[in-house]
């Protein structure tokens, strides 16, 4: 069943992905950031130099052919092998959906639009813990060269380069739009991913749970507290570790856990307020 639900949200989310590039995002000139906004760069500058349009699902393969290469070499096939799998069939989808009629609109209702359909994809792909490469493959190749800087800062530097590349090809409003965009994108995306709350409580019972708080702490930065349990069926001890993280930080999280411990056992809850370090400063 599972199985079946990540086929679902890889298809469906790929197919929202490419209908907000090719319906929005390139026929209003706005460039998000990622593969997909790097080929909508791409393809008005080589339309202007050459009178030749090249379609964005070739651009965006082509864009990702040697980042995957250069994955292969830094990570290992087994690394990426998801993100593969869902870039293809990214590519498939900007080809398929490029036959789709573009919305004649303004640019505030393509913004707007555009980052909703696109946050939606993109959480839909997520939530499979699968990703489309582009800015997160680049990001993860340079942190395993220069792991001091960690892979969403790396991300964010890449996407404002890009987003900063189309500032000089399509001008300050389109600029200014996309921007907005990224930021409807974003808040979607945590929505679709980790539905609404302002925080996460993970809670993880696990035999290794010395070994997955040290991760926790290690790669995310965030504080791990270990409780005592007994679970009554078994009548056997029990750590239990609880981690309140960030909404974009649980998808890691999981991921981490699960790869330790196939077999741990976790809840996670939304967290309406959380007062401390890291998060709300107490009031004094």
């Amino acid at each position: 069943m599972k199985l079946k639900e990540d086929i679902l949200y890889i298809f469906s989310g790929t197919f929202l992905m490419a209908v907000g590039v090719n319906s929005f995002f390139e026929s209003h000139d706005l460039v998000i950031g990622g593969a997909s906004g790097l080929a909508i760069l791409l393809s008005s500058f080589i339309y202007g130099a050459s009178g030749i349009r090249i379609p964005l699902w070739a651009l965006f393969f082509f864009i990702n052919a040697p980042l995957f290469l250069a994955g292969f070499f830094a990570l290992g096939f087994k690394k990426l092998k998801n993100s593969f799998f869902s870039t293809i069939l990214l590519s498939f989808m900007l080809w398929a959906t490029g036959f789709l009629p573009e919305f004649e609109t303004d640019l505030p209702i393509a913004a707007l639009f555009g980052g909703i359909i696109e946050g939606a994809g993109l959480g839909l792909v997520l939530r499979t813990s699968f990703t489309t490469g582009g800015s997160d493959l680049l990001a993860t190749i340079i942190n395993k060269g220069l792991p001091k800087y960690s892979v969403s800062f790396l991300i964010l530097i890449i996407d404002y380069v890009i987003i900063a590349l189309g500032f000089f090809e399509f001008g300050s409003i389109n600029t200014f739009y996309a921007i907005i965009s990224v930021y409807i994108a974003v808040k979607v995306i945590d929505f679709v991913v980790l539905g609404p709350g302002l925080a996460k409580a993970v809670y993880i019972i696990s035999d290794k749970s010395e070994e997955i708080g040290k991760a926790i702490m290690s790669g995310f930065e965030r504080g791990v507290t270990t409780l005592k349990g007994r679970g009554e069926y078994t009548g056997k001890d029990k750590n239990i570790i609880l981690c309140v993280v960030s909404k974009k930080q649980v998808v890691g999280i999981k991921r981490l856990a699960f790869d330790i411990d196939p077999r741990a056992f976790m809840i996670i809850t939304s967290a309406s307020e959380v007062t401390g370090e890291g998060f709300i400063p107490p009031q004094k």
